[in-house]
């Protein structure tokens, strides 16, 4: 039971797709489409590794990305740019 509950307490809530997506713009400058977004925090209770599956606006194979994000309050920041991953 403790260990749910310590699991529960490192699984964050995330970014939407549609803030995740404004986040996203500025850094490759091609709009892109995001889904399945899942954060866990890291060492700071702000900090937070994400990832989620990505593919440019209407074309290509959904991708596996992430990046580290921090959280303040209702506001999501990227900082660090994000890459591909290996996840299937």
């Amino acid at each position: 039971m403790l260990a749910a509950l310590i699991l529960a307490a490192a699984v964050s809530a995330a970014p939407t797709p549609v803030r995740l997506q404004a986040l996203l713009a500025p850094v490759g400058g091609v709009p892109v489409k995001v889904r399945s977004i899942q954060c866990k925090v890291l060492g700071d209770p702000t900090e937070h590794l994400c990832t989620w599956r990505q593919k440019r606006s209407g074309r290509g194979a959904w991708e596996p990305w992430s990046a580290i994000l921090a959280q303040d309050g209702d506001t999501w920041i990227l900082i660090d740019t994000p890459g591909r991953t290996s996840q299937p």
